[in-house]
């Protein structure tokens, strides 16, 4: 029986967390281990050299006081009582591209997983008014474990967006690269003393890229790689002789 372990950034009431572990209980054996309170935007931050609480809520589910990487690491050396096959993050409310993926702390727990050698899935879907489809989000999500449990895909890191649509709307699912999205007003003044980070998203409509293909009505996925290193600058530099 393949082991599951999920998170989110959203906290350990989210719907979209619990949208997700009752509709992968078929697939194996599920546990929740995910922050107490919503930790979006936490990133890859960890809570270091300070006692952490964990509350035991019921067999398999666990409420942890500290950030999404924290609840991956403490499963993985502590919690569970063997290591799980994949590691599932989400599903968060509100999509997690571009450059949203360094700031994600659901794309965070995911990497996470990936770090310690676990094939690793963040899922995501849009928001907006009206209420959220996460049974979309579920559909593509058990599409993309089916495929992550069948074949040989290594210690991948996949991160899946989900358009806030019914199923019968969505047109589909594309493989795409991350887009290119920053935001207006990131920082907006309250007073002398007080500011407040945020902002309206914009984002540049390129061809293949997981924006373009949400904001068309398609589910994306993008593998997203661990190292970070920046090859074609090393490159320049060696013939350059400068190092």
């Amino acid at each position: 029986m393949k082991t599951f372990l999920l998170s989110n950034d959203d906290g350990f009431e989210s719907e979209g967390l619990w949208t997700l572990r009752e509709g992968i209980a078929d697939l194996g054996e599920v546990f929740v281990v995910a922050p107490s309170y919503e930790m979006s935007g936490a990133s890859h931050s960890m809570t270091l050299r300070k006692p952490l609480k964990v509350e035991k809520i019921e067999e398999r589910q666990y409420r942890v006081f500290g950030t999404p990487a924290d609840c991956v690491l403490l499963s993985l050396f502590g919690l569970l009582p063997k290591r799980p096959d994949i590691v599932v993050s989400g599903i968060n409310k509100g999509y997690n591209m571009g450059e949203d993926v360094i700031y994600s702390g659901t794309v965070a727990a995911a990497r996470e997983g990936v770090l310690y050698g676990i094939p690793s899935l963040s899922v995501s879907i849009g928001s907006g008014d009206g209420p959220l489809h996460f049974e979309s989000a579920l559909h593509f999500a058990r599409y993309v474990l089916k495929i992550m449990l069948e074949n040989d895909l290594g210690n991948v890191l996949l991160n899946l967006n989900v358009p806030n649509l019914p199923i019968e709307e969505i047109k589909g699912i594309k493989l795409v690269r991350l887009g290119t999205r920053v935001y207006k007003d990131p920082v907006k003044k309250i007073s002398e003393s007080l500011y407040e980070i945020g902002g309206e998203p914009l984002w540049s409509k390129e061809s293949g890229t997981d924006l373009e293909s949400a904001h068309d009505g398609y589910a994306t996925l993008t593998p997203l790689l661990v190292d970070l290193t920046d090859y074609e600058t090393m490159r320049k530099l060696n013939e350059r002789s400068l190092f």
